[in-house]
């Protein structure tokens, strides 16, 4: 039986994209901070899907634009990072920091998990949906930021440290779109934020993350409690 808590941890990931940008996600509700690695005199602006400034600094002092400053701020002393205390889902986008001729573009992504919880040793499945229909050749699901399960479209299923014989996905279900990942006999340590992708991480699946709880076997701490 699964059932929901309003509980989140904090989860944020960095990937390089090709054109040399980053990918920040952050889980909503929760702090996170986008890299600049710049010099003294920075600007911070976000790009889209709006168009607005949001800090200028000039050797170490900073000024927040007033409708930023509640929840952003840029610390110098970690190379004009610009931090937010709480990501609310209207923070998403694109962000570019820029000083003395040098952009770096970093987007940001906020992560809306549904919560499930789990006894540990019971089995979970995490529904996930796609149309792998055409083009789409393989499935990853992530744990926090690590591979649990790359699946490709010839059967082949290459799972992540840890998990080996304990996640699969759907008998059959790439070829009609599910791509549900069941994990098995459940552990302390598989806690934590899970996301679906398929097409090389370039999709999300639908749902796209859960935030996994993983309770304690009450029936286990009794039994080790007897004498």
């Amino acid at each position: 039986m699964q059932t929901v808590h309003i509980t989140m941890k904090i989860f944020w990931i960095f990937a390089p994209f090709l054109t040399g940008a980053y990918s920040v996600s952050v889980v909503l509700n929760h702090p996170t901070s986008l890299p600049c690695d710049c010099g003294e005199q920075v600007e911070w602006k976000k790009t889209f899907p709006i168009e607005a400034t949001i800090a200028k600094c000039q050797k170490e002092k900073c000024i927040i634009e007033e409708h930023f400053q509640e929840r952003f701020a840029v610390t110098p002393e970690k190379n004009y990072s610009l931090f937010l205390t709480s990501a609310k889902y209207n923070d998403l986008g694109q962000y570019v920091c820029s000083c003395d001729g040098f952009v770096k573009s970093v987007k940001l992504e906020v992560v809306v998990p549904i919560n499930v919880t789990a006894v540990e040793l019971e089995n979970v499945t995490l529904p996930c949906y796609a149309d792998t229909q055409r083009d789409v050749r393989d499935v990853t699901w992530l744990h926090n930021e690590q591979n649990v399960l790359h699946y490709t479209e010839n059967g082949a299923t290459n799972p992540g440290d840890d998990y080996e014989g304990r996640v699969s996905l759907t008998d059959d279900g790439f070829r009609d779109g599910d791509v549900s990942l069941t994990i098995t006999g459940i552990q302390k340590r598989d806690a934590g934020l899970y996301r679906c992708f398929v097409h090389k991480e370039n999709t999300k699946g639908e749902p796209h993350a859960y935030m996994l709880h993983v309770k304690e076997d009450g029936s286990i701490t009794h039994r080790g409690n007897c004498r």
